[in-house]
């Protein structure tokens, strides 16, 4: 019995070590330009971001329930040839569409979101 135990737990530390190579061996599946796309929600609202990648290998994402207060960001990958960006505001009763335009992915870009849920506005800032 004892010879079994010592075997079952050799199989069990092998198969952790080949696991674990094989995780920090795979490669990633969309490598990333170093640029991003950053938001400050300085509004009095929850908002959601969403991404979707134009020829990536990345897949489309999104970001939700950010609260006033709060920076996030999404990494630009380096495979993506462009990008719709869109911006929902909970709640929102009046105003425009507040999603930016972006059609420059070798930068990064940054965005403050303001107002209220009554009129909310996004503006560029540095990043």
């Amino acid at each position: 019995m004892r010879n079994v135990k010592r075997s079952v737990a050799r199989g069990v530390v092998g198969l952790g070590v080949a696991l674990a190579g094989a995780v920090m061996t795979a490669p990633p599946a969309s490598a990333g330009s170093g640029n991003y796309i950053g938001f400050t929600n300085n509004g009095w609202f929850v908002v959601d971001t969403c991404y979707k990648w134009q020829s990536s290998t990345t897949p489309d994402s999104c970001d939700y329930a950010k609260p006033i207060n709060t920076d996030w960001r999404v990494e630009i990958p380096e495979d993506a040839t462009g990008v719709r960006v869109e911006v929902t505001v909970a709640g929102q009763v009046a105003g425009g569409n507040v999603s930016p335009q972006i059609t420059d992915l070798n930068r990064s870009h940054c965005y403050e979101l303001k107002g209220t849920t009554f009129g909310p506005s996004i503006a560029k800032k540095d990043c």
